[in-house]
């Protein structure tokens, strides 16, 4: 499985406007192929910076969706709404079984 975490920074009087557009383009994000999970998060100390987390079958299912329009859609949205760069990073994890 792979996890991909993006940290944004919104400056305040994008704030509205930011929250709005990710709802709506969360849903198609997670439709995607190989998409587990989509999730948003707000920082409890600090409420213009939040982080997207969305976990992946595999690491061609993320390229994929990297590639395609719902998140050209996404990363245009956080590029003019946001504050600072974003700061993006995926790591491969593994659910052990027991036997």
């Amino acid at each position: 499985m792979i996890v991909n975490t993006t940290r944004i920074t919104v400056p305040p009087e994008k704030r509205t406007e930011f929250l709005q557009t990710i709802r709506r383009l969360l849903e198609p994000s997670k439709r995607a192929k190989g998409c587990r999970t989509f999730d948003f998060y707000l920082d409890a100390a600090d409420e213009n910076s939040t982080l997207l987390v969305s976990e992946w079958d595999t690491e061609t299912d993320l390229n994929s969706y990297l590639e395609s329009d719902d998140f050209a859609v996404l990363r245009g949205a956080i590029t003019v709404l946001s504050a600072h760069s974003i700061d993006s990073q995926a790591s491969v994890t593994s659910h052990l079984r027991m036997p």
